[in-house]
């Protein structure tokens, strides 16, 4: 305060900007619903800066969701069901397009005419407790993507159109890498369940999923390079010529090479075609393959279909349960392998576990063995390693 000629003047000085004002920096809550401030989920998108949580109330918003912006390091744009699933119907589905560092989490995209999500050139996302349910397409479809974590999802009812149909219910497509699946449910699906095709570097982890009931493959992949695929649950392909887990070269590849895949600890039951199939469409490389500690039971065409033209490197069979007969192990070395029925506790309702006094118990070999089993039990639980999924309790 100052006097002036007899005239009090009050000097206030500019309020500084807030942290949020100025550059964003203060994380966000931005609510849709009955009683939230934004009327859609597109609205809220919209809206959405780097560090915001989009808070969704669980119910149904049509309309389906395109992002338009990105998030950033540390500070990702969450979308967030809340009370519930928030599900998003609509003819577009989920696009996110080529933008990145988004988290997506207790929602679910359902009856897209097109694809469920369809990501391109996109990166750093988080899928957790997310959904598709139905789309005529695809449904997570990833291209050229790279940095995702897709967990504890729950992929139904993709690719209604059949075999026109473009991509599987979870592609990892043509150049994505660093991609993690785990813990989901992918299932009656009208193709593939979960595929990775044309990724020459793609460095994926596909474990601890339940893939059941998809036309098949369920597991499939196709012309790419170092791919984990262990601890998986895959059953009941439906198409003849379909295997619970397929290894292949098809002829869209340009590559033409299957390169550093490791198969282990999966249990593959009850599919229309084998436990496991090796197919080259017309001719392509498959090299440095390691199918090791796996379950093939029950299965309308063997447990391993090999139908493949060239093999490099080192190939391995070990350690395998072949529960529907005999394999012929073509250029793979194979050793530690049983055929027959090891002694299972309960086939007839899905339980492979070996029984006390399996001839499976301790009869494995160390070399390249997992650590642990499909139930996460460690290994060696005895003298020895045990042949098959499952490490005996």
């Amino acid at each position: 305060m100052r006097v002036v000629a007899g005239v009090v003047l009050l000097v206030v000085a500019a309020a500084a900007p807030t942290a949020e004002g100025a550059a964003g920096s203060v994380p966000r809550t931005l609510h849709v619903g009955s009683h939230g401030e934004y009327p859609t989920v597109q609205a809220a998108a919209d809206a959405a800066r780097a560090g915001d949580t989009v808070a969704i109330e669980a119910g149904t918003y049509p309309g389906g969701l395109t992002i338009r912006h990105d998030g950033a390091p540390g500070r990702p744009i969450r979308f967030t069901g809340t009370g519930g699933t928030a599900v998003l119907t609509g003819a577009g589905g989920l696009a996110v397009g080529g933008h990145g560092w988004l988290e997506f989490t207790g929602v679910t995209v359902a009856g897209s005419t097109r694809f469920g999500v369809y990501a391109e050139n996109a990166h750093d996302l988080v899928f957790d407790r997310f959904g598709v349910d139905g789309s005529r397409d695809g449904g997570l479809v990833l291209v050229g993507t790279r940095r995702v974590r897709v967990a504890h999802c729950d992929i139904r009812g993709t690719n209604s159109r059949g075999t026109s149909a473009d991509h599987e219910a979870l592609s990892i497509a043509s150049g994505s890498s660093d991609v993690e699946v785990s813990g989901c449910r992918v299932h009656d699906n009208g193709e593939e369940g979960i595929d990775v095709k044309y990724d020459d570097a793609a460095r994926v982890k596909i474990h601890h999923n339940v893939v059941t009931g998809n036309r098949g493959p369920d597991i499939y992949v196709d012309s790419s390079s170092t791919v984990d695929v262990y601890a998986n649950v895959v059953s009941g392909t439906r198409e003849a010529t379909k295997a619970g887990i397929g290894l292949a070269v098809e002829d869209y590849s340009e590559s033409r090479l299957l390169s550093g895949i490791r198969v282990f600890d999966n249990l593959s039951t009850g599919n229309a075609q084998a436990g496991l199939s090796l197919w080259v469409e017309s001719t392509g490389t498959m090299r440095n393959l390691e199918i090791v500690n796996n379950t093939f039971a029950g299965n309308g065409r063997g447990s391993v279909v090999l139908d493949a033209d060239r093999f490099a490197g080192t190939n391995t069979l070990r350690n395998n349960v072949f529960g529907d007969g005999p394999v012929e192990p073509g250029p793979f070395a194979a050793d530690h392998n049983f055929t027959g029925d090891p002694g299972f506790a309960d086939p007839a309702r899905g339980d492979f576990h070996l029984v006390a006094g399996s001839a499976a118990i301790d009869a494995g070999s160390p070399e390249h063995a997992p650590s642990s089993d499909l139930d996460g039990v460690a290994r060696p639980a005895g003298a020895g390693f045990d042949i098959g999924a499952y490490e005996r309790r």
